[in-house]
């Protein structure tokens, strides 16, 4: 199975910016360069720990992420060995803190609520997100900076004769823990 391996989840909205956010604001600081977010990405050592040690996407980095207040970001995705499962780690920089305020509520209007509670120690501007039933993400702001994990739940069944989607399953509280822990690991690298 293939997981789309571009922009998988967290920030695929981003691009709805562009309408709610069009204008670089004149008293805009300096916002950090897509290269520098690279750090601030979960490392494969880590990955393979959770349980994806294939390097599905090498860290890779954008000043192009549709928004112009929020113009820089990187992303990293893993999988796991059957290529079933897909962790992403994901960092975008705004220009200023109510840019990167805006982006969540971005997030928050074009994602789907989950049971689940993203971690305590995230800060209160920390939300849990679905995006089509089958990736699972947790968003958190750090100043003008915006983070996101997500476990991406894609199976596809694939017969001999024919190809079949199976609709994927609900992310399972074991698949929770791996998403809150990575989470909490992206946190703690935030330069």
């Amino acid at each position: 199975m293939t997981i789309n391996r571009r922009l998988i989840g967290a920030f695929v909205v981003v691009g709805s910016l562009a309408l709610i956010a069009p204008q670089i604001p004149a008293s805009a600081s300096t916002v950090a360069s897509s290269k520098s977010l690279e750090k601030d990405l979960l490392a494969s050592s880590y990955a393979k720990k959770a349980g994806f040690p294939k390097v599905a996407q090498k860290p890779s980095t954008t000043s192009v992420t549709g928004s112009e207040t929020c113009p820089h970001g990187a992303e990293v995705v893993f999988e796991n060995g059957s290529e079933k499962l897909a962790l992403v780690s994901e960092v975008v920089a705004c220009f200023t803190t109510k840019d990167a305020a805006t982006l969540l509520d971005s997030v928050l209007a074009t994602t789907s609520a989950t049971s689940a509670r993203a971690p305590k120690r995230l800060g209160a501007s920390a939300i849990e997100r679905s995006l089509r039933g089958t990736i699972y993400a947790i968003y958190w702001q750090r100043g003008s900076t915006v983070e996101a994990v997500s476990y991406a739940t894609d199976v596809q069944a694939k017969s001999s004769s024919t190809s079949t989607t199976v609709a994927a399953p609900p992310i399972t509280s074991a698949q929770q823990r791996v998403l809150s822990q990575a989470a909490l690991e992206q946190d703690g690298l935030l330069g």
